[in-house]
Formats: structure tokens, sequence, C-alpha cells
């Protein structure tokens, strides 16, 4: 039975899965979430994921409804390379990593978005977006001094790597960093992971449309 991928094409969560996925090279069918017409909140699509969220992951007929679940069961069932240490203190870390992602460099992506790309009616809040560029320069400069010692975030490549590199990658569209030669190590780790294909063939990709009706 093929795997199926409900996911949707400008959804970090969605590229980080997808990328995960395909670096430990299992092969998956695409199917696009409408989120804006809320598809994810049909009864159809509220029947597989009742989360009401992507991406959700469908195999031997069962369905993983959060990001991290389906990495850890992917990566629990297949072969490696292990994107999930063994080793209690650095599995820690990769916990504390994933954590990260989901609230501070969500944070920074998120409002930076709804201030530059989409603003309020009332307009954009210079004030936040100052606050919010300047926390997005200290995570920068957290990851490039971790990068100038090591290769990967935690030493080698794991999961923090993963759920990480997409919400930076994003970071251009609000040209965070305004000085990229000030971050080389984050710019060679940057474009170690998103040059390959596990990345590109992910990114921004849309599924065959989900039927919900």
């Amino acid at each position: 039975m093929t795997s199926i991928l409900y996911s949707h094409y400008n959804c970090p969560h969605s590229l980080k899965t997808a990328f995960f996925l395909s670096i430990k090279g299992v092969s998956f069918e695409r199917v696009e979430i409408d989120l804006s017409t809320k598809q994810q909140k049909t009864p159809a699509y509220l029947a597989k994921n009742a989360n009401g969220t992507t991406p959700a992951y469908e195999h031997d007929g069962g369905v993983l409804g959060d990001s991290l679940e389906i990495m850890r069961y992917i990566d629990e069932h297949t072969d490696t390379p292990k994107l999930f240490p063994t080793d209690p203190q650095k599995f820690a870390e990769v916990l504390a990593w994933i954590k990260r992602a989901n609230e501070d460099f969500w944070d920074v992506s998120h409002h930076l978005y709804w201030q530059l790309l989409d603003p309020p009616q009332e307009g954009t809040d210079w004030d936040e977006v100052k606050r919010l560029k300047n926390k997005g320069i200290q995570l920068l400069s957290e990851l490039e001094s971790i990068l100038s010692t090591q290769p990967y975030i935690i030493g080698d490549l794991s999961t923090a790597d993963i759920v990480i590199a997409p919400w930076v990658y994003g970071y251009k569209r609000f040209d965070l960093p305004e000085n990229p030669e000030d971050f080389p190590h984050v710019r060679a780790w940057l474009d170690k992971l998103t040059n390959q294909p596990a990345f590109t063939d992910n990114y921004q990709v849309k599924g065959v449309p989900f039927l919900s009706s």
C-alpha cells in the first residue's frame, strides 16, 4: 500500500516532514490540503486527522497526525540514516531544538509574514517588525556560534537540522539577515541541506487534490 502524506505546499511543517521522509528514502504520494479554504476542517479530512492540521501521514491503514509523531515513527521503522540519536543526552538536545523550532523560529517567521507579506488592515507595526528581526538575528547568531565548531546542530545530521532549516530558509523572504555574509557557517550549513534533492524536490510542491466530498 502506498504511503500518503497529506500536506500543504506552503506549510513549513509539511515541508520538514517531506524533507525527513526523503532523507530516509521513504517514498510517498503527496495529497494537497487547501488551507485557504479550510479543507483541513472538513469532515472528510477530520476523519483522517482529528487534529485538523497538516501534515498527516497514512501508512498501513493508520494515520499519524503530528509531524514529530510521523518522524519518530519513520525513524524507528527504517534503517540509516538514524535521525533521532540513541544517546539520551543527544536525544534530549534534538527534542529541545524541535521545541525551539515550533516556538522561537516559528514566532519570527509567522509574525513577520503577517506584518510584511500580508499586513493587517491597520498597517505594518514597524516596532514589532524590529523586535522580530532582532530575535531572528539572535537565533541566527546562536546557530552561527554552534556551526562554527561542528557541521550540524548537534554534531551529526539529525532531526534538529531538518526542523530548523525550513524556517531559516524562509527568513530570506523578510531580508533576514540583511547581511548574510555575517553568518558564513549558517549559510554553508543551509546550502548543504537545501541544495539536495530531498529538499528541492519537496519545496513548495503541491500534491494531488484532496477530495473532501
